[in-house]
């Protein structure tokens, strides 16, 4: 039996994750030109009156589709291919697998809480009736935007670890790396 190098596994793991990036981002782009035609569902799923379903898919659907395509469809998918095309030059790596894991998780988590704390500023600051950006609209988001915050501190995280491990094999000499297997 054959094992597969750890920079074949990180980079199968980061390409079925960006996978399902791509099929949120999807959904996202499919539900801005449906929001009138689907715009009680959109009211009931999100927990808004009908009325605020045109201001929330403005400012905040349109954000969480862009962050979720780039930042979890292509930027996840890149570094899976990041990962494999490194070992594959230098005919080695020097990635560590909980560092792999470690960066895996926190991009995944991070995009997922990006998304999720978008929304939730959207659900819990439309309603008032501020427009976005004003001290008013900003004090009633404030509680729920710390969640955009830890997700964006989670990507952080993500890429110093991607940057650490890939990073290190390329500058590595030959020497120094742990050979492919498989």
């Amino acid at each position: 039996m054959t094992q597969t190098s750890l920079g074949k596994t990180t980079a199968i793991r980061f390409m079925l994750a960006s996978m399902l990036f791509f099929a949120m981002g999807t959904i996202e782009g499919l539900m801005h030109p449906t929001k009138f035609a689907f715009q009680e569902f959109y009211a009931f799923a999100l927990g808004l009156e009908p009325r605020h379903i045109k201001p929330f898919f403005g400012n905040f659907v349109s954000k969480i589709h862009v962050h979720v395509a780039l930042v979890g469809w292509a930027t996840t998918g890149l570094m899976g291919l990041f990962y494999f095309a490194a070992e594959a030059v230098k005919g080695g790596n020097r990635y560590r697998a909980p560092l792999c894991l470690g960066n895996l998780v926190l991009q995944v988590m991070g995009v997922l809480t990006l998304a999720i704390g978008f929304h939730l500023v959207g659900v819990v600051a439309i309603p008032s009736g501020f427009s976005e950006g004003s001290p008013e609209f900003r004090a009633i988001a404030g509680g729920v935007k710390q969640v955009v915050v830890v997700g964006g501190a989670m990507l952080l995280v993500s890429c110093l670890l991607f940057i650490h491990n890939v990073g290190k094999t390329l500058l590595s000499p030959s020497e120094k790396l742990t050979q492919q297997t498989g």
